[in-house]
Formats: C-alpha cells, structure tokens, sequence
C-alpha cells in the first residue's frame, strides 16, 4: 500500500504556540505508528504550510518524501507566508486570509500536482481538509473530523475568511472519515446526514507512552492544581479560575496553587488578564507551551488535573493526566465522559458548586486521590495509538479492496 499522509499539522513541530496542540500531536502519534507497520508512506502538505514542511521535513523525516509544489500560485502565496511568519500578526494574518481567498473561490487544479497523485492507493489525513487535486483524484480518502466546535459556535462556514471554512465544506458522501468519540460521530452526523453509516467510525484517541508517572523533582515549588489546554474561551478557565479563589477562601487554604499550561491566544489575553487582576496573581501560575518531553512532571506532581471545558471532540489532556496518575477534575459534557468514565469527577462545567466542592473533595481527601489514581492508570490502558492505528489500518483495508 502506497499511503499519502497530509502532513500539514506537523509543519507546526518547530512552533511553540496553540497550533502546536492537540491535533499537531495526534498526526505526530498516527505517523509514529504507521511507520512501524512498515506502510510505504510519502507526504502532501496545504500549500500555505508548504514551506515550513519543507524545513521539517528535511530536518526530521528525511525517509519521506514531500510531494513537490508544482502550482506557480501556490508557490507564491506559500513562500510569501512562509517568509511573513515572524511579520506583525496584522500583515501575517492579511496575507493568509488573502490566501484563503484565493483557494476557495480561484484556485485552479494544476495538472502537474495531480499527475502525482496516480501513483498512490490511500489519502490519509489527521486533520486538513484535502486539496483540490486530491479531490478531483481517484484516491480514496481518509480523514479525521476531530468535532463540530466551528459550527457549533457560530454555524455552518459561510465566507472563505472563516479558518474552518474549507474542512467543512468538502465533506461529502464519498469520502471516509474517523471521529474520536461517539459524541463527535452524532454531531457529524447531525450537521451532515448525508454521510453514509459504513462511511464514518469512531475511533478512540491514545496518549503517548512517554505519558506516565514520573519521578521527576516537582516543576512547581508549592502543592498545584494543574490544567493544560490552549487558553481560550471554550476551556472554561475563567469558571476554574473563579471557583479556585472560592475554595481557598471559603477553606483559608494558602498553601495551594493554580498552574495554568499552554500558549494564550491572542483574542483571549485581555480577557484573562482582566479576570486576573480580580484576585491574589500570586496563587495563579502561567507557564506558557510546555513540552511534551516536560508534561509528564507537571501532571504526576500535581494535586489533581482540571479540564471543566464546555466542548471537546475527545479531551486527550485528561487522557494524559490519567495515564500519568494523576487524579481527574472534568466535565460531565460532550466527549469528556467516553474518556473518563469512572476514574475521576465529572462534574456540570456551570456549576460553581459542583466546581468548588471538587476542589475540595481532591484537597481534603487523600484515600480519595489515590482511589482515582488507580482508577485513572487503569483506565487509560483501554487507550493506546497502536489501537487507533490498528482499527485505522482495518478501515482502511475494509474500504479499499
């Protein structure tokens, strides 16, 4: 088999920021599992990502070969981000949606890049919605639709200015796709009914094997509460954060902190700002991307682990978290059930009662952290990247004989 893996979301491998997030991971964790099936895997890359591939490719994978670019325009836009990139946001993000323009209303297939595309059976991809000569081709395609958070929010994509415009608008009935819960795959179905019940399967997500209890000296001085996500509006932090105060006020507990990972988008910074400027900043820690290589320490040497987000296609944070045995704080909602089970608190991401009695039962119980310790340790083991690659490899060999 002769495998074409859209490699857009690793071109993000050098970045420390919310690109480099959770799918990033999931495409990385994917390729490491398929190259040990020994599948003959090449690379095509967005070409507004192209260039970024190019240099990562070269530097980490060396042993895959990149599809070339032949398109001139393509060329010139993804050169032109690629050289922006570390340009004021306002002419970065100017440039990109002027891109997004040109790929939704006038891109023309060249021939040359879809020429290329005969020599492959199966078009895989973790996340990026496929080109336009990948969907004019006789591959049969794969993707992962992760949730329907875009079209949740603020509807169906209506303009190509909308970063989600393209991944939704080229679902169609022919095509084939993975969802990482039960939950995402109803939404899916809800907004698109016309895909076919053999043409959609849930697969659950698995968390890296380097994810488990560490010995590691504690990365924070003091006794944490720790939560990691890209910091936004649909995590819930201002809900966390708020209820923390209550807790250590309602209790005078003064030897407690609330650690906060991941990169803040730039949307958000005011608001969280404005939020902290509320309380004590001293019993809040920011620590920016963290990563991977460091996360096991954070999660093993914490208190407990916190995701009260209001909408998650899977929630592989809390799949982390449990793997490295740390005890579990997170939502009653969407997804977050399929992942924890019974291994921890699930509690109503609204509630500031159910919130603030969580924190309390995880601070004053230790019999009861160590129970969802276990718990979680053995739970996580129903998840693992080589089942997702296994039952993947199987849909995909199902729909392609």
């Amino acid at each position: 088999m002769k495998l074409l893996f859209d490699s857009s979301e690793l071109s993000y491998m050098e970045e420390n920021s919310g690109h480099k997030a959770g799918v990033y991971y999931v495409a990385l964790n994917i390729l490491r599992e398929l190259q040990k099936t020994g599948i003959n895997i090449f690379f095509t890359c967005d070409f507004k990502r192209y260039y970024f591939m190019k240099k990562i490719q070269k530097k980490y994978f060396s042993n895959i070969e990149l599809l070339k670019e032949y398109s001139v325009f393509n060329i010139l836009f993804g050169k032109l981000i690629y050289l922006l990139d570390k340009a004021p946001i306002k002419i970065k993000y100017a440039v990109i949606i002027l891109a997004r323009f040109y790929e939704n209303w006038f891109y023309k297939s060249n021939k040359k890049n879809l020429s290329q595309l005969n020599d492959f059976d199966v078009y895989f991809s973790p996340c990026t919605p496929p080109s336009k000569e990948i969907q004019e081709s006789n591959l049969i395609k794969f993707r992962m639709l992760h949730d329907a958070i875009p079209i949740v929010e603020n509807g169906m994509p209506k303009s190509p200015k909308d970063w989600y415009y393209k991944i939704y608008t080229t679902i169609n009935d022919r095509d084939f796709y993975l969802t990482n819960s039960e939950y995402t795959k109803k939404d899916i179905l809800k907004y698109f009914p016309f895909i076919k019940d053999s043409h959609i399967k849930t697969t659950l997500l698995g968390a890296n094997e380097k994810f488990k209890p560490s010995n590691e000296d504690s990365p924070i001085d003091e006794k944490y509460i720790f939560s990691l996500c890209s910091l936004g509006k649909r995590k819930n932090l201002e809900f966390a954060i708020k209820n923390f105060y209550k807790f250590i006020d309602k209790n005078n507990i003064s030897d407690l902190k609330l650690v906060l990972g991941g990169s803040v988008w730039n949307k958000y910074k005011p608001v969280l700002n404005k939020l902290l400027d509320k309380y004590d900043r001293s019993k809040i820690v920011l620590t920016g991307y963290i990563d991977e290589n460091d996360l096991p320490g954070y999660y093993s040497n914490a208190l407990c682990f916190i995701y009260p987000s209001l909408y998650e296609g899977f929630g592989l944070p809390v799949l982390e978290a449990m793997q490295c045995g740390c005890p579990v704080i997170t939502s009653n909602t969407t997804s977050l059930p399929e992942v924890i089970g019974d291994a921890g608190i699930q509690i109503n991401p609204k509630s500031d009662e159910e919130m603030i009695s969580a924190y309390e039962k995880i601070y004053f119980d230790s019999e009861f952290r160590e129970e969802c310790k276990q718990k979680g340790l053995e739970r996580a083991k129903k998840f693992s990247w080589k089942k997702y690659s296994s039952k993947l490899l199987q849909f995909i060999e199902t729909n392609c004989i």
